[in-house]
């Protein structure tokens, strides 16, 4: 089974200068749509905090498109720890089956690195995303094309 993972935090939402202003978070309704149409499970999968999570996820309007969160506070580490990866793949393998297929939607290189060792598929979400480094099977410039792309292509 294909499961879809996000980081949540300049992933799903971008913070213009790593600055988190929570009245700035507006509803998006396009992310909600392509999200709808990701016909498979999709999971958060953050260093923040659950509250945080959830409360972007909530002023988003899309906490229900999301099947599963994990972040800082509910996991024994944080990305891109490898002990943070196991966790997540056996709560996985425990609900769903133990064939899944990872496919992983980060801004961060050091964490799709961790991933792909794993044996995810890895894909960057960042303006820079022509200069993709050996280990990132695909890269976008934001999560809405590359959502698009695995709506279209999957």
């Amino acid at each position: 089974m294909k499961i879809f993972i996000f980081d949540l935090d300049d992933t799903i939402i971008y913070h213009p200068f790593g600055i988190v202003k929570y009245e700035n978070i507006k509803i998006d309704d396009t992310l909600s749509t392509l999200l709808n149409n990701l016909k498979y499970p999709k999971i958060i999968y953050s260093n923040g905090t659950y509250g945080h999570v959830k409360e972007v996820l909530d002023k988003m309007n899309i906490t229900n498109k999301f099947e599963l969160i994990y972040a800082r506070d509910t996991m024994p580490q944080m990305k891109p720890h490898i002990d943070s990866f196991k966790y997540v793949e056996h709560n996985i393998r425990k609900r769903y089956n133990n064939h899944n297929k990872y496919y992983f939607f980060d801004d961060r290189l050091d964490n799709l690195q961790m991933a792909k060792s794993r044996g995810w598929i890895t894909i960057w979400v960042n303006i820079d995303f022509n200069r993709k480094p050996y280990y990132v099977d695909y890269a976008f410039p934001n999560v809405h094309t590359a959502i698009l792309h695995f709506v279209i292509v999957e």
